[in-house]
């Protein structure tokens, strides 16, 4: 119980998770565990996210909305944040490389960036194309747990897929055990996520035929499940996040990531994005920039105004989703 003091003491004095770390002599991992513990047992710990790569949990002693697909961003610098944006990594699957995850937390480390948003998909789950490595959802997640790179200035906010939700056959909760397990990778909810940076937001999305939201027009999104980058302005900003792993979609594709620069303006507002596109091989090679003048509706929108429509287990047509990922994929 006195450990349980400490930290809500140092929470208190605002200290960042690396800071009571140090503070108290006990691992990051022990910090984590600690504030765990202590939410199971009541406090409401109010997470706070910088783009330095510092988490911050603030105590509330009463009750509030708990947003469960969202995270607050707070940025060193108000008028710019970078982040790289990559997705569909599929571990478990014979195409995932976890070697090109590595190239993305090195690039990361040499260019000061300490946000990786991630668009989903992160195991290839109860369906997949081709064949899986790790076949056990179990042993899937474990091999997430385990191997995914760990860096103490580098956070990952995540968009959970439908690969990911597909766990939920086997009983498995994947955010929960992200949320629970590693405090660098930090679910943001299945199929939409929601940074609030500033005074804008930023909605991370992912394809769940069984779990949809609600159309979300003129807004900044990002999104996997496309397997290759892909731009459209025609109804706000639309950047299709590439595939971290070989699963690509035709020859001409190749395994990518997006570095993301955006500037702000005086107001807290998105005026302006920079976005760089990666090819990996041997190593990581720039194919494409786009600067891109933010012309979309600003207006903050919160998880009630998104209302996630809950669809029956069949999906379109009568096929199950695996189904219909197998018929994609012209798989018999």
């Amino acid at each position: 119980m006195l450990e349980d003091i400490e930290i809500i003491s140092k929470l208190k004095e605002e200290k960042n998770l690396n800071e009571i770390s140090k503070e108290l002599g006990i691992s990051l991992f022990d910090v984590h565990k600690r504030i765990i513990k202590l939410k199971n047992e009541g406090y409401v710990l109010i997470r706070m996210i910088h783009d330095d790569g510092n988490i911050n949990y603030f105590v509330k002693y009463y009750p509030e909305f708990v947003k469960t697909n969202s995270v607050t961003l707070k940025l060193c610098n108000r008028s710019k944040f970078s982040a790289m944006l990559i997705s569909d990594t599929h571990f478990g699957n014979e195409f995932e490389h976890l070697d090109y995850l590595d190239k993305v937390y090195e690039y990361c480390k040499e260019c000061d960036i300490h946000i990786i948003i991630n668009g989903g998909d992160l195991v290839d789950g109860g369906f997949s194309q081709g064949n899986q490595s790790i076949s056990d959802p179990i042993k899937q997640v474990d091999y997430v747990l385990e191997n995914h790179p760990f860096d103490e200035s580098i956070i990952n906010l995540i968009c959970l897929g439908n690969h990911d939700f597909s766990l939920y056959k086997s009983g498995i909760d994947i955010k929960t055990v992200l949320e629970n397990s590693r405090n660098d990778l930090i679910p943001m909810g299945y199929g939409l996520g929601i940074i609030n940076v500033e005074n804008d937001q930023i909605f991370v999305k992912h394809c769940i035929p069984e779990y949809t939201f609600e159309s979300i027009e003129k807004k900044f999104i990002l999104e996997g499940h496309k397997h290759k980058m892909a731009v459209s302005e025609e109804n706000g900003l639309l950047v299709n996040i590439p595939t971290l792993s070989n699963l690509v979609l035709g020859k001409h594709e190749f395994p990518g990531a997006i570095r993301m620069d955006l500037t702000f303006d005086n107001e807290g507002i998105i005026n302006v994005g920079r976005f760089e596109q990666f090819i990996f091989t041997e190593k990581m090679h720039t194919i494409s920039e786009l600067i891109i003048n933010f012309d979309i509706d600003h207006t903050h929108l919160y998880e009630k105004d998104i209302r996630p429509k809950i669809k029956s287990k069949q999906g379109y047509n009568g096929l199950s989703q695996t189904e219909k990922f197998n018929q994609r994929w012209n798989r018999n």
